[in-house]
């Protein structure tokens, strides 16, 4: 495992001075890329945000994450991270999804496979040498990035039998990518439950879910019923209370410090290459040292 990575983004409530400190402390504490989160409802602009960080980092990658080509255009997409990539001296990547809340907050859907394949063939044409990472959670997407990208985003619960499969799809590819995984991560059961509410939101997509989680169909379908994309990921949404703990458990890394480094290493066995620690609310700084050096120092060795 070559590093960790943190999602965050910009609450409307965080000054851009703010997050300037949080990014510079971000790299200082050793993250190795950051994913800004592109959801125009509910965050600050993802490249206002990947400028400041681009202007007050040297080290860190910079990402979106995840973007789409449907909101912006992808001409207005590949201008915007071929800037971010010359302000940042080439640490810029581009996060890209079929589209998540940016759309269905605005009553659009995401885009069809046939879609993304084809704006990852003009992105590679019009942004140059920049690196592309494909969200990924179904079978046809996953397929994709394992073709055509050159990292694949997992968005899953935290369960063993999920991530395999989903790994096995991205193999399916032939190519040679790395895969991240997005673990939200805490001691704390309240630092998670949001994120928890939006993969069960998620996962009321699936067709079929995995066995580790059958349990909790009517539940993860109640959840996406309550969803409120103008509160997507606030620790503060009350959409979160849809989710009971038992499946916030399900779904994320949670418990003591101990727990959380088995599950982890779990993942981890399940192919994963890379985790992605999402950080929302308040504190991130201080909750980003305490999953460095409780957590994650049990497996890096």
């Amino acid at each position: 495992m070559s590093g960790f990575d943190v999602s965050a983004g910009i609450s409307p409530r965080q000054s851009f001075e703010s997050w300037a400190t949080f990014v510079a402390g971000l790299e200082a504490e050793g993250v190795r890329r950051l994913w800004v989160i592109d959801s125009q409802l509910a965050m600050k602009d993802v490249y206002a945000g990947l400028v400041v960080a681009a202007l007050n980092t040297t080290k860190m990658g910079l990402g979106t994450g995840v973007t789409n080509a449907v909101t912006r255009h992808p001409t207005v997409t590949a201008n915007a991270i071929s800037a971010i990539d010359e302000l940042s001296h080439g640490r810029a990547v581009l996060g890209l999804g079929a589209g998540d809340s940016a759309l269905y907050g605005i009553g659009l859907k995401p885009q069809k496979v046939a879609e993304v394949e084809e704006a990852i063939a003009f992105f590679r044409t019009r942004a140059g040498a920049i690196p592309i990472y494909l969200a990924v959670s179904q079978e046809r997407m996953c397929e994709l990035a394992g073709r055509t990208a050159d990292g694949a985003i997992v968005m899953g619960p935290a369960q063993p039998d999920m991530v395999r499969r989903q790994v096995e799809w991205i193999r399916r590819g032939a190519r040679s990518i790395e895969i991240a995984f997005i673990a939200p991560t805490s001691t704390a059961l309240e630092d998670v439950r949001s994120w928890a509410s939006t993969q069960a939101r998620l996962l009321s997509h699936f067709k079929q879910l995995p066995d580790s989680l059958a349990r909790f169909g009517e539940e993860i379908a109640r959840s996406a019923e309550t969803y409120d994309y103008a509160e997507h990921l606030s620790i503060r949404a009350e959409h979160s209370s849809a989710v009971s703990d038992e499946l916030v458990r399900a779904l994320a890394v949670v418990g003591s410090a101990d727990e959380c480094a088995a599950r982890l290493r779990e993942l981890r066995e399940s192919g994963v290459d890379t985790f992605i620690f999402p950080l929302a609310g308040r504190n991130r700084l201080e909750r980003w040292r305490r999953i460095r050096d409780e957590i994650l120092g049990q497996i890096m060795v």
